[in-house]
């Protein structure tokens, strides 16, 4: 899989027990770079307990993961990544 996400910006609240909290916003943001495997086990890990308790956030992930599979898997028997395609 492949984003184009070319910045971060990452805020985080302090919750309960000074753990970091990831917000919606953020998590929406980092969407991409999580599915990608690129943020650090920390912050991939406040994304990760923030979209088990956030039905809108995981229907975010799951649109994005269905997106990215349909416009950048390989197409069986192709050698060729397929070309992006206009929506």
């Amino acid at each position: 899989m492949k984003c184009t996400t070319t910045s971060v910006h990452r805020t985080s609240a302090r919750g309960h027990g000074g753990t970091a909290v990831m917000s919606c916003r953020d998590t929406i943001h980092l969407i991409c770079w999580y599915l990608e495997g690129r943020l650090s086990p920390p912050v991939a890990n406040e994304i990760k307990r923030h979209l088990d308790s956030c039905s809108d956030c995981h229907m975010v992930l799951d649109a994005a993961m269905s997106t990215l599979d349909r416009y950048f898997t390989p197409v069986k028997g192709s050698d060729e990544e397929p070309a992006p395609q206009a929506a």
